[in-house]
């Protein structure tokens, strides 16, 4: 299936949703569920080791599993903290740097989360220059320090006009196209800050996705070798990203009418 037919059918299935005329956006158990299967997914990409029984238990009980460090723990209690508050007041949540800032400082609050303590500095850009390596093996540069400020600041003000083009019907823009944009845009290139920018970058991504009434995206760890390979292979193929996206956007879909359909 092409890039326009997955687009096309993403459009009937919130179609579908909005057709339900529930009276609230997302139901208790919903938003539950959600928030655990976000928080294990996106920390599990990032190396976690807890097994999703392990975060359910950490989760319900606040108890820590046995043989488990607490590093991890506290990536999952912090992410599970953020998503409380995203969920409590997203629609008003504006995508901002001072909220991208803010909400970097409650999930990295903890020193115990950072690979080297000496780094330790939640809610702040980061100070050194930050590479990776891609699959491939070649190394892979962010913007330097220096530039990371006003590259955020842009990339938030184009993401903002095309929001506001798309919900005044001025353009003919897509809200995945804008999502998966400042994504691969905020971890691609930026990469603001020493530690958890692909959290964050997942956490702003669905809360545009939220604040649009669409369900939240969730990248799985069966997903995390395409995903990682997407980010490499966009260079080359404008438009892999985006197809990845639009998967797991229709698969989010499915999730949230099933239990619709049976009601």
């Amino acid at each position: 299936m092409d890039i326009l037919a997955k687009l096309k059918k993403i459009d009937r299935l919130k179609k579908k949703l909005d057709n339900f005329n529930i009276s609230e956006d997302w139901d208790h158990d919903f938003i539950e569920k959600v928030k655990i299967d976000f928080t294990y997914n996106s920390n599990k990409i990032e190396g976690n080791a807890l097994t999703y029984g392990q975060t359910l238990q950490l989760l319900k009980e606040f108890v820590a599993p046995k043989n488990t460090s607490t590093g991890d723990c506290l990536d999952i209690l912090n992410h599970q903290q953020v998503l409380d508050e995203v969920f409590e007041q997203y629609q008003a949540t504006e995508i901002t740097e001072a909220n991208i800032r803010r909400l970097h400082k409650v999930l990295m609050q903890s020193p115990d989360q950072w690979a080297d303590s000496i780094h330790y500095d939640p809610g702040k850009y980061k100070i050194l220059e930050n590479v990776t390596i891609r699959p491939s093996g070649k190394v892979h540069y962010y913007n330097q320090p220096e530039e990371v400020s006003s590259a955020l600041a842009d990339l938030i003000k184009e993401t903002n006009k095309r929001l506001s083009l798309l919900i005044t019907g001025r353009n003919n823009d897509h809200i995945l196209k804008i999502v998966t944009d400042f994504h691969f845009i905020f971890l691609n290139n930026i990469h603001p800050f020493r530690d958890g920018n692909g959290r964050i970058a997942r956490i702003m991504m669905n809360i545009i996705l939220l604040k649009s009434k669409y369900p939240p995206i969730f990248i799985k760890s069966i997903n995390k070798v395409e995903y990682m390979n997407s980010f490499e292979t966009e260079g080359n193929h404008s438009g892999s990203m985006l197809n990845f996206m639009a998967d797991r956007l229709i698969e989010s879909l499915k999730i949230k009418e099933k239990p619709l359909k049976t009601s």
